[in-house]
């Protein structure tokens, strides 16, 4: 090839993009720390909220990892080097999962109330003093114990997933047989599709949805898989936007491949509002008492301007602004449009979890957003660490050639 595989390495920018993501690790952990100090239930539902915010971005990057091996196109082989090094970071984040395991036990911290109802013994516990029938039905999948294995069958799958198809693509860089290699990880991506839906949605329940033992949603993992979807595509475009510069990119990325990005980032856009608004008109509709409350509990407190928020400027302003050719053609344009994006996702993670914890919006506390801080500069340092141990683009693939066929920006 012409351009070596040290110069390929060659970044600056993810020197700084790393940087960034140590800085806001160090402020997040700190407040954390502090919050606990305050108040250890402060501080256990922070981590919660960030852990679940967090955890969409590995796993966002995890499944179009697999769908590039399996459809191809240009943009996949633009995106592979940005998708394997945010998924690689699968094994720190089970070391992270700790924490909401112990949530669970409601240990070492003795919290003043459980977290999770379920995981309360004076809940589940026949002719105890707080007995719930409908929660204690749901024992023993929702129990610490069962809790605990299943987190750590997640993990093993997802990071089992992500470091095979990362030796695969690295062995095809290294001068490996490119049509084994590209065999391989699409074999490997065809089974971990499916696998990755099944325990995917799972995780969305276990952690997020079980945080209201009453209720239950069949659309709840479909929401959490686009919402982390499509803040994974807004932080493609927006990294795409700082590394355009590079000698790589500059010579081998095409406008086209920019365009397919841009026209996916403004597809999950309508699949999020259709997911998010079809949930809400089925159990509103359906108007069952133990479904309905979940979001009479978001309409109250302030938290429908909250809602009114996500449908403005979630929905409607990048509908708008991502419509026709050339916006999605536009690099520089686009960042702007995924930096909007990424932060209503965390605007619609904080809707859909903090109202578990706080009735009212004017109780949220500033520690509630410590470890969303936290934990996504900790995935972004560890992407940009992994993203300097590989070539940027994998140029030994059978279908590099067909980025030239497109343009350049």
């Amino acid at each position: 090839m012409a351009t070596s595989t040290l110069s390929q390495t060659r970044a600056p920018e993810l020197n700084f993009i790393q940087m960034i993501g140590i800085g806001a690790a160090v402020v997040g952990l700190a407040l954390l720390a502090l919050g606990f100090t305050m108040d250890p239930l402060l501080f256990a539902e922070s981590y919660i909220f960030g852990f679940y915010f967090t955890m969409a971005f590995p796993l966002g990057c995890l499944i179009f990892l697999m769908i590039q091996h399996l459809t191809g196109g240009v943009w996949g082989i633009t995106a592979r080097r940005m998708l394997e090094a945010g998924a690689l970071a699968m094994p720190i984040f089970f070391l992270l999962s700790l924490p909401v395991v112990m949530f669970a036990y409601n240990s070492p911290l003795q919290l003043d109330r459980f977290i999770y109802q379920w995981a309360d013994p004076s809940v589940v516990t026949p002719g105890a003093e707080n007995f719930d029938p409908l929660v204690a039905h749901k024992t023993p999948w929702l129990s610490p114990v069962w809790f605990a294995s299943r987190m750590a069958i997640y993990f093993l799958i997802w990071s089992g997933l992500a470091l095979l198809l990362r030796a695969a693509s690295l062995q095809q860089d290294r001068g490996a047989d490119a049509e084994a290699c590209r065999e391989r990880m699409r074999r490997i991506s065809g089974a971990g599709a499916a696998l990755f839906v099944l325990t995917t949605t799972f995780f969305a329940l276990d952690v997020g949805l079980s945080l209201d033992a009453h209720w239950y949603s069949t659309m709840y993992g479909a929401h959490y898989m686009v919402n982390g979807g499509l803040g994974t595509l807004a932080f493609l475009l927006l990294m795409l936007s700082q590394l355009r510069s590079t000698p790589t990119f500059e010579e081998h990325v095409p406008i086209k491949a920019i365009h397919d990005l841009g026209k996916l980032l403004f597809g999950f856009t309508v699949v999020w509002t259709y997911i998010s608004y079809g949930q809400f008109v089925i159990i509103w509709a359906g108007d069952v008492a133990e479904f309905t409350p979940w979001y009479v509990r978001r309409q109250e407190g302030g938290w429908v301007f909250v809602a009114l928020a996500l449908m403005a400027f979630a929905f409607a302003g990048p509908f708008f602004a991502l419509l026709g050719r050339k916006p999605k053609r536009n690099l520089g344009y686009l960042a702007i449009v995924a930096a909007w994006i990424l932060l209503f996702r965390l605007v619609d993670m904080t809707w859909v979890i903090l109202p578990e914890f706080h009735t009212n919006l004017s109780d949220i506390h500033f520690i509630n957003f410590a470890a969303p801080i936290g934990l996504f500069g900790i995935w972004l340092a560890i992407w940009a660490w992994n993203m300097q141990r590989a070539p940027l683009l994998p140029m030994n693939d059978p279908n590099f050639d067909s980025l030239h066929a497109g343009g350049h920006h």
